[in-house]
């Protein structure tokens, strides 16, 4: 009589045993693959994904945003053309492709004084499209078509200053040489119409005597610079 609740008392531990084990193991048993690469992530990994580099750009018809440029472009641009070797006197972002080179033809001292500015003098230069800047464009292609001239292409300028860091245009009082390079001229005569945001335009007549350039006055703050050829 006195082994018979021991072997009850057996069984009962047997039985515990196994409920403990089963226990164990539905609380630690192997996370799922789902799970693994979540709990991978961690917070601040999260965050810099979540973080996007604002695309620099587009504007929708007038260049009336001076943002539509490369995000990476030369430090200093260089006409090199029809044996001029022009290198721009001044820095700033240039990403012009359409014409060979443009470069500001006045120093950082001289604009300085001019524009009557502290900063240091910069510059904004990049090409232009018919489908991006369509009424730049409509405003260029009708000074051509007044002068019988055919549009070769055109870039927008924002002359402008660097203080604490910040871009701000100088006044459109401001007028400053520049020179674009012009291969494809092809010994016609050229000239370059300017666009103002306000949808304003006149044409410039080349100032120099390279067949292959042409020399033209910028102004402070943004606009649309086309390179005519009659």
């Amino acid at each position: 009589m006195k082994t018979i609740p021991k072997f009850i008392v057996a069984i009962l531990a047997a039985a515990v045993m196994i409920v403990f084990a089963v226990t164990s193991c539905t609380k630690t048993g192997p996370v799922s693959t789902e799970s693994s690469k979540e709990s991978d992530t961690s917070p601040e990994q999260t965050s810099e994904a979540a973080v996007t580099v604002p695309i620099i750009g587009s504007s929708a018809n007038r260049a009336s945003s001076s943002d539509d440029y490369s995000p990476v472009a030369e430090a200093t641009s260089t006409v090199t053309v029809g044996g001029v070797d022009l290198k721009s006197q001044i820095n700033g972002v240039y990403s012009v492709k359409t014409f060979d080179g443009f470069a500001v033809r006045m120093g950082s001292d001289a604009i300085r004084a001019l524009a009557g500015i502290s900063g240091t003098p910069f510059v904004r230069a990049y090409d232009i499209t018919p489908k991006k800047n369509a009424a730049d464009f409509a405003a260029i292609n009708g000074e051509a078509a007044s002068v019988g001239a055919t549009v070769l292409g055109a870039i927008n300028v924002d002359l402008g200053q660097m203080a604490g860091g910040k871009f701000s245009s100088l006044p459109n009082t401001v007028a400053v040489p520049a020179t674009l390079g012009v291969a494809n001229a092809g010994g016609r005569t050229l000239a370059v119409v300017k666009v103002l945001p306000s949808g304003s335009s006149e044409i410039f007549q080349d100032s120099d005597e390279n067949a292959m350039t042409v020399t033209f006055p910028i102004t402070g703050g943004l606009a649309s610079y086309a390179v005519i050829a009659y």
